[in-house]
């Protein structure tokens, strides 16, 4: 039987949708029929188990996927723009109000296409971040149905968006996230996926390294800072990335685990009314 509500299956003679608990109209139009015992075996096999994964696992996924594009074209775009700069901006003289003469528009020409591409990465970065914030926030609600954590999810996403400290914050936020994850998943005898050991502190080195070239290039405004921070941005992102997978995928057991509790209960609950009725 396929639920017209939630578009799942069930057994035929079941008054209610496992999933639901909308009404089975089949049922209700024959009443005469004795349903069968509800056993393990009476359980649909394709659960949810064997359906594609939760949807905050996809989109963790889906996230991983765009932080890794923004690595990519960032590492484009900058050394584009700095070797535009260097190459053009000394035959440049908008800003000092002269009319270019027509063999200088190639300087603006190069311009205009690093601000469209400038545009693009921004676009790609909000994007990510909005895909990362959501499986974040997502992602502790569902732990948070298991144990508490430090961070609520709105605090949790608002510490990440904090800049030039989001780093430092993010450590933090993991540490505890997978911490509460460990406990979680090992008190009920499932899987967990732990990172490397010291791959958390990493992360907070590497951010306040970030820090420290970001103060320096605000203050002499020096492109080897700029450089030296993009360098940097690199391993932080694989370590990042690595994190993130571990978290996903502690999450996608916890998924698994909820779903099973909730089988169980709602097969309680048509046990109950069968013996009732």
């Amino acid at each position: 039987m396929i639920c017209k509500k939630c578009g799942r299956k069930y057994e035929d003679d079941m008054p209610n949708c496992l999933w639901c608990d909308a009404p089975n109209d089949n049922v209700s139009e024959n009443p005469s029929v004795e349903p069968e015992a509800v056993t393990a075996e009476s359980i649909p096999a394709e659960s949810a188990f064997t359906q594609e994964e939760p949807e905050n696992v996809q989109r963790g996924r889906s996230a991983i996927a765009w932080f890794k594009f923004v690595i990519i074209f960032s590492f484009i775009v900058i050394p584009f723009g700095e070797f535009s700069l260097a190459v053009f901006e000394p035959n440049m003289n908008l800003a000092k109000g002269e009319i270019p003469q027509a063999m200088d528009f190639a300087p603006l020409i190069v311009d205009l296409f690093y601000l469209f591409l400038f545009f693009i990465l921004c676009l790609t970065i909000l994007i990510a971040l909005f895909k990362c914030c959501k499986w974040l926030y997502i992602s502790i609600q569902t732990l948070r149905k298991f144990t508490s954590t430090t961070f609520s999810p709105i605090a949790a996403v608002f510490c990440t968006l904090i800049p030039w400290g989001n780093g430092i914050f993010d450590y933090f936020i993991f540490k505890d996230i997978l911490a509460r994850q460990e406990h979680a998943l090992k008190s009920r005898n499932a899987k967990f996926t732990s990172v490397k050991p010291g791959l958390l502190k990493w992360i907070l080195i590497l951010a306040i390294l970030s820090l420290i070239t970001s103060f320096f290039y605000d203050l002499y405004k020096s492109t080897i800072c700029k450089l030296l921070g993009l360098l940097l941005s690199l391993p932080a992102c694989w370590l990042y990335i690595k994190t993130m997978k571990a978290m996903i995928e502690n999450e996608k057991n916890l998924s698994t685990i909820q779903e099973r509790d909730l089988l169980d209960r709602k097969v309680d609950e048509i046990l109950k009314q069968r013996e009732n009725s």
